[in-house]
């Protein structure tokens, strides 16, 4: 498997992976859109990408739909009582002329009740819908997180 985390510099070098989605008004622009790969019995999977916003004003990004769970929520983790825990969130705020990634540790849109078994190296796509820019369509292309231990991909099946 090849990661894509040590290119980070490099964004001349457009690799298919990197496809740009836009909105309309060409003001929301989504890129590096990716699914963390879950063992087949898990019903949940998160999804990260990176949203730029080249608006002048901020914009939200107010909901989530996606046809391979019954659910697609917006989290964010928040640190209580010394423990990090996930909470749902009604929007992420994208700052105007700023951006907004999505990533481990921070917001992410979770997949609830998948309806089928995520593969490496598929792409599913996701619709975000945005307060102003409205729906943006993007591929997902899942993949294994870079932060997952070792020892969790003992399965050569």
């Amino acid at each position: 498997l090849i990661f894509f985390g040590c290119t980070k510099g490099h964004h001349h070098h457009h690799s298919m992976e990197s496809k740009v989605s836009k909105s309309k008004d060409n003001k929301i622009h989504i890129k590096e859109a990716w699914i963390r790969a879950v063992p087949p019995a898990s019903k949940m999977a998160a999804a990260y990408m990176e949203i730029m916003n080249l608006a002048k004003d901020d914009d939200k990004l107010i909901s989530v739909e996606s046809s391979i769970s019954m659910v697609a929520e917006i989290h964010n983790v928040k640190k209580k009582d010394g423990m990090m825990k996930m909470v749902p969130v009604s929007f992420v705020k994208i700052p105007g002329r700023s951006q907004q990634v999505l990533k481990p540790g921070g917001y992410h849109i979770m997949l609830i009740k998948l309806h089928k078994t995520l593969k490496i190296g598929e792409q599913y796509e996701l619709v975000l819908n945005f307060k102003n820019a409205k729906e943006v369509k993007v591929n997902a292309i899942v993949s294994e997180g870079s932060s997952m231990k070792k020892e969790m991909s003992h399965d050569h099946g």
